[in-house]
Order: C-alpha cells, then sequence, then structure tokens
C-alpha cells in the first residue's frame, strides 16, 4: 500500500508542478530569498532561476517517491547545494526554496499523500546540515575559476586551466540530475571524478585537434569500458550532457562553442543506434582457416591450442609474415571490436593480447632476415602509452623487411626516444598513440626530434587508433606519414625515403 501511495503522492507532484512551482516562488518573494521586482535584466534571470530550480526540486522528489524514496532525494538535495554553492548560491537559499516548497504541497495535496511528499522533501532538507555535504572531500568543495581561464588563448588551454572546477562541478550536476547514480557509485566516487578529468583531457586533445570525431571515438570507447565495470551505458551520456551545461557556464562565451560540438557530436554517437561493425575474421579471407581457429582457442581461454594453431602453420610452410598479416594481426583487432562490443571482459582482452605477445616472442628468431637493407627503425609507444602491441608489430614487420630494428616499448618519454634515434643512427622513428590526450607527447617527441640537428634526416611516422579516426592528423602534427597497418607502415616508409633520395 505504500508504495501505491508514493506513486500517488508522486503523480500529483507532476500534475500540480505548475502551481506548486508559483505558490513557493510567491513565498520566497515574500520572505526576499527571491527578487521581488522583475523590472531589471539580473532579477529577470534570477526569478528565471528560481522558477527552474523549482520546478527541478519538484520533479525530484517525484522520482525519488517512485523509486526509494528518502535517500534518492537526500542525493539529490545534497549535490544540487554543492553544484549551486560552486555558482554562489548559499546553501540557506537552497533550504529556504524547500522550506517553501514544503508548505506550498501542504496546502494543495490531499493530507495522506501531502505527509509522505513532505516527510520526503524533510529527509533531503536535513542532509543540508550534513558537513561535508558529500564524499570524497573533492566533490564536496569546488574550486573557484581560476583568474587567467578568462584570459586563455584558446579553448583546449581554457579547458586545461579549468579542469580542477570543470571536474567537480561537472560531476555534481551530473548526479544532481540522476541522484541514483550517487547511489550506485557509493564509495567509488572518487573513481567517477578520475573519470571526469579523463574525459576533459580527451576533450581539450579534440579541441586543440579541432577534430569532434576525435573525441566521439573516445567516448565509445570510454563507455564500452564504464559498462565493463557495471555502470549504465547512460551514466555517461548524462555526465556528458552535464559537462557542456558547465562548459558554457564555466568558459569565456567565445571560448564554448567548440568543446560543446565535440560533445554534441559525441553525444550523437551514444545515443544513435549503429549497425555492428563486420569481424575483422573471416573464414573466407586469406589464411582465414587458421585466423578461425586462432581467434576459438583465445576466446575459449586454451593458450597451448593457441600456439598449437600456430606452429602447425608454420611446420605446413606458410611465411611468418602472412602469420602475422592474416592471422594474428586481424585477431587482435576483433579482440578489441569484441571487447567494444561488450562481448569480451576486460580480463579476457587481457588474456588474448598476452598470449599474442607470447607468440610474437617465440616467433620473433623466424623474423630475422638474412638479406640486411641497411635502414634503422626505433619504434616506441608514445609516454603514457602503455599500448604497446601495435608498435611491436610494426618493429617486427620493419625487421622481415631487413631492418635493423629498435623496439623500445610502452610509454616511453621524449628524451629518451630522442637519445635512441641518435645512438641508433635511425632512418626512421615510429611513434604510436592509443588515444588522444596522448597526441601532446607525440607532438613533443616529433618536435624534439625536428629541432635536433643529429635527427634532421629522420622519418618520422604515427600510428594507432587516433590516427585511423582522423586520417590526417599526422600532418597536423608535423609527422611525415602514417598508416593503418604494419605491413603498410614498411611501404610507406619506403616510398617516402624513395622520394627524398630522388
Amino acid at each position: 500500500m505504500a508504495t501505491t501511495e508514493r506513486d500517488r503522492a508522486a503523480d500529483e507532484l507532476v500534475a500540480r508542478r505548475e502551481s506548486l512551482r508559483d505558490a513557493a516562488l510567491a513565498r520566497l518573494e515574500v520572505t526576499a530569498v527571491a527578487p521581488r521586482s522583475s523590472g531589471d535584466r539580473g532579477t529577470r534571470e534570477a526569478l528565471s532561476r528560481c522558477r527552474v530550480d523549482l520546478a527541478a526540486h519538484i520533479d525530484a522528489l517525484a522520482a525519488a517517491l517512485h523509486a526509494t524514496g528518502a535517500e534518492q532525494l537526500r542525493e539529490y538535495c545534497a549535490f544540487t547545494a554543492v553544484f549551486l554553492e560552486a555558482l554562489g548560491v548559499p546553501r540557506r537559499s537552497l533550504g529556504a526554496a524547500l522550506d517553501a516548497l514544503s508548505e506550498s504541497i501542504g496546502e494543495q495535496l490531499d493530507p495522506a499523500l501531502s505527509a509522505l511528499a513532505q516527510d520526503t522533501l524533510a529527509a533531503g532538507r536535513e542532509r543540508l546540515c550534513a558537513s561535508p555535504l558529500v564524499t570524497p572531500a573533492a566533490l564536496a568543495a569546488i574550486p573557484e575559476a581560476p583568474r587567467a581561464a578568462s584570459e586563455a588563448a584558446s579553448a583546449a588551454e581554457a579547458i586545461e586551466l579549468s579542469a580542477a572546477r570543470i571536474a567537480p562541478m561537472s560531476v555534481a550536476l551530473s548526479y544532481m540530475r540522476r541522484p541514483e547514480d550517487a547511489l550506485a557509485a557509493g564509495a567509488q566516487r572518487g573513481r567517477c571524478l578520475d573519470d571526469a578529468r579523463r574525459h576533459l583531457a580527451q576533450l581539450a586533445a579534440a579541441v586543440d585537434q579541432g577534430s569532434p570525431e576525435l573525441f566521439s571515438a573516445y567516448a565509445a570507447w570510454a563507455q564500452s569500458l564504464l559498462v565493463q565495470h557495471g555502470l549504465d551505458p547512460a551514466e555517461l551520456v548524462g555526465y556528458l550532457d552535464a559537462l557542456g551545461d558547465v562548459l558554457a557556464l564555466t568558459l569565456p562565451e567565445h571560448l564554448a562553442e567548440r568543446p560543446r560540438q565535440c560533445l554534441a557530436a559525441a553525444l550523437d554517437r551514444l545515443t544513435a543506434v549503429h549497425a555492428e561493425a563486420p569481424s575483422f575474421v573471416r573464414p573466407e579471407a586469406p589464411l582465414g582457416a587458421v585466423a578461425c581457429g586462432y581467434l576459438d582457442a583465445l576466446l575459449a581461454r586454451d593458450r597451448r591450442r593457441a600456439v598449437r594453431v600456430i606452429r602447425e602453420a608454420i611446420d605446413a610452410g606458410m611465411p611468418v609474415k602472412d602469420i602475422y598479416a592474416h592471422v594474428l594481426q586481424p585477431c587482435q583487432y576483433e579482440v578489441g571490436r569484441r571487447w567494444q562490443l561488450r562481448q569480451l571482459s576486460i580480463a579476457g582482452e587481457h588474456y588474448c593480447t598476452a598470449v599474442t605477445q607470447m607468440i610474437l616472442s617465440q616467433l620473433y628468431p623466424l623474423v630475422v632476415n638474412t638479406d640486411r637493407a641497411g635502414l634503422r627503425l626505433v619504434a616506441t609507444a608514445v609516454d603514457g602509452n602503455l599500448h604497446e602491441i601495435g608498435a611491436r608489430f610494426v618493429a617486427d614487420f620493419f625487421e622481415m623487411a631487413g631492418w635493423d630494428t629498435f623496439y623500445l616499448g610502452a610509454s616511453t618519454p621524449a628524451e629518451h626516444v630522442i637519445e635512441e634515434v641518435v645512438h641508433r643512427k635511425a632512418d626512421v622513428l615510429a611513434i604510436s598513440a592509443a588515444l588522444g590526450d596522448q597526441l601532446a607527447s607525440v607532438r613533443e617527441v616529433i618536435t624534439a626530434t625536428r629541432r635536433d640537428d643529429r635527427c634532421r634526416h629522420v622519418v618520422i611516422l604515427v600510428g594507432g587508433r587516433p590516427f585511423c579516426v582522423v586520417h590526417d592528423l599526422w600532418r597536423q602534427l608535423g609527422a611525415d606519414g602514417s598508416a593503418l597497418s604494419a605491413e603498410e607502415a614498411v611501404r610507406t616508409a619506403d616510398q617516402i625515403l624513395a622520394a627524398r633520395s630522388a
């Protein structure tokens, strides 16, 4: 019976939203909490915001009655207070608005329904006395806007300067709009704040490159990752929507438009219905039967069978280069695709990648070409990039082409890359990046290489997911070329070197 009465109370609140809002606003005007006159622009804006806030309070109360009741509204009130305080609205103003709303509910609703609504509202009102309002502490006290942000030369710079304010503010607004997410996050709210900082870093990188599609691709990847951790896919959509509103409030007007365009494109992608991308592993493809057998072994977590599939292919006389190109590489792409579609867990993806890395090590003695080309390659995953297998594929393909290769592994700082390029007398430097926020490190390596007189002759190739998303990104960063596969990287390097010597 109680659930039915809560639903009835919620429905009554929604039905009477406008009259409850106007009655509460009238009370606030009388007590001077809201302006009494609407004769100037500032007063009109304050009145308009007050109306919007009161309508939001009513909707939040109705949603709480439909759901878990008091606990959800307590979270709503807490995060609303945090967000409004960041805008300079004191907590007492929110308390007065809730009190005025409670009195209006008492006048307009049936006594039994009114009591349910008022009891739930009182629990939310009581939460405003808590200290801190929310946890972790980084969400409870949002920093002031840095003065330098208003003087930023670009939107990307403004985001970076204001990130310490924008991140908690956007999380607070997101939780204010979806308090059920705050309840579900529990002690993991600090992780949500860390995610917000990462989202901002990726957004700043996309804005800096003028590439909304770069952030859209990241958002799709991030949503898959969050779902793997058990989160509702709609949570990231709600967060990005809140982030757009926070950017409009915190960034100078002339700098806010481009970031919001990136967010709009990402939201379109996350909410659109997409056809499932085709598999990278197909029986009719070259060595398709071998690739299907290897993939089946990986997905079954059968390392011994996976190794046996590759050994049998080698024993049958299949060239190592073809096994790389038509078995290992497409299977690794397919593992990533299945993870993206949530058909494979993070642990499963890590297992499959580890098996492929082990097999690459076992095949390396067969990779070395006795016919040497007299050319040298340094390959690395840029600082911050822990996904090293792509760069490893590139290094091995160059080795098979007769190059002397020096593979530096994951997350190598720029200064160490330059040292190796000089020490090894490299002809080509291959740089791999996995995410947009690593592009600054890519640019750093490229710039340092160009400035060093000892490296003026070095051909710079870049690759990785950002360069697949934005096809001329390599040119924007100052590289000499890019490639969509390891095999193509060798051809690209040969073409550039041939053109230089012509």
